[in-house]
């Protein structure tokens, strides 16, 4: 199969260089104390957020910070065909993944001997799955007011022969490599990287570079809709 067409377009229609649309939303549910839903492209992600909260584990309890904690799940047909589990070898790596994130976007020291969790379920797969539950899950904190050092954002991107590829599908990532990187937008640092499969050295550079500007493109929808969610509150509130 042919990912880049020789009119240059990929077969849903973007450029090399287009990221997929994103559609986010936060404040889904009343009960976890935070809550979102984003879509990138056919990528469908729930995410919930607990806490801060008392510590379940006392042996886990750290007096001067806070736990964080992950588990993600999958629907049984997330990606065209019925999964055994909702929770196998690679959610839970992807959960330990996502964990590791945060620890390094929430300021723990503002709730020392707390626990957050973060709840992630994944609906539709179809490429860019990481990076859809990184996304989601900086909503829900930010929606239950979690402090963070930035916003943690992450994208794809990919090689196709020596072109850079950005926010892969599923399909795009059966002949190649898929590079995640989850980025802090305002302080420019990379937090995360992980790559699907072996990638040559001269074509890491463009491919990082690429996904870096996918990061930022994500930022501007996901700031723009936690302004837009915070103006239709403060608008609530005004009028009660």
């Amino acid at each position: 199969m042919e990912i880049i067409s020789p009119e240059g377009l990929r077969q849903d229609g973007r450029t090399p260089t287009c990221l997929r649309t994103i559609s986010c939303r936060l404040g889904l549910y009343d009960r976890p104390n935070g809550s979102a839903y984003l879509e990138m492209g056919n990528t469908k992600v729930l995410a919930a957020v607990y806490g801060p909260r008392e510590v379940r584990s006392i042996s886990k309890q750290q007096l001067d910070e806070c736990v964080i904690q992950c588990q993600m799940s999958r629907i049984a047909a997330c990606q065209g065909e019925r999964v055994r589990r909702p929770r196998d070898q690679r959610t839970r790596a992807m959960s330990l993944q996502i964990s590791g994130i945060f620890q390094g976007a929430i300021r723990k020291s503002k709730y020392p001997g707390s626990q957050i969790d973060i709840y992630v379920q994944v609906l539709e797969a179809d490429g860019g799955v990481m990076s859809a539950c990184v996304n989601a899950s900086t909503l829900a904190l930010i929606h239950a007011g979690v402090e963070l050092v930035d916003y943690v954002v992450s994208c794809t991107a990919s090689m196709h022969k020596q072109t850079p590829v950005l926010d892969v599908t599923h399909q795009e990532t059966v002949t190649g490599c898929e590079l995640t990187i989850s980025f802090l937008p305002n302080k420019e640092q990379i937090i995360s990287m992980d790559t699907s499969h072996p990638l040559h050295q001269d074509q890491f550079e463009p491919v990082m570079d690429l996904a870096i500007v996918g990061c930022h493109q994500v930022y501007d929808n996901m700031h723009q809709e936690v302004e837009a969610y915070l103006q239709d509150k403060h608008a609530i509130m005004s009028h009660r």
